[in-house]
């Protein structure tokens, strides 16, 4: 259980790390991003207490990214032993994996939005 709900999570969190990028990129303010996302059907606590630790650069941990990606990368291949195809959680594993070589792997699962930016 723990592999599948961690999987979601950095799949989740991935995402969202691309979303909040492009919408900055764009000329976005990141609250309003926040704040819209927060309104609408894909309200979750991940995303408005990751999404503060990101406005704010704050990439204290409370889950270590190193662990998230291991995860994906457990998850993955419990996949591949079932014959589940995985294709988006071998890609999120793919953004943990660029954060941990950029030299975050013992913050917060949200820095893998500094790797992503």
């Amino acid at each position: 259980m723990k592999l599948v709900v961690n999987m979601m999570m950095g799949g989740m969190l991935s995402i969202f790390s691309e979303g909040m990028s492009l919408g900055q990129k764009a000329g976005l303010d990141g609250q309003q991003i926040l704040d819209i996302v927060d309104a609408g059907a894909m309200a979750n606590p991940m995303f408005k207490g990751k999404g503060a630790m990101l406005l704010k650069e704050d990439y204290t941990t409370s889950f270590p990214l190193k662990h998230m990606q291991k995860d994906l990368r457990l998850a993955i291949a419990l996949g591949d032993q079932l014959d589940q195809p995985l294709p988006t959680a071998a890609i999120a594993n793919e953004a943990f994996k660029q954060a941990i070589k950029t030299g975050f792997a013992d913050e917060d699962i949200a820095a893998v939005y500094k790797a992503i930016k």
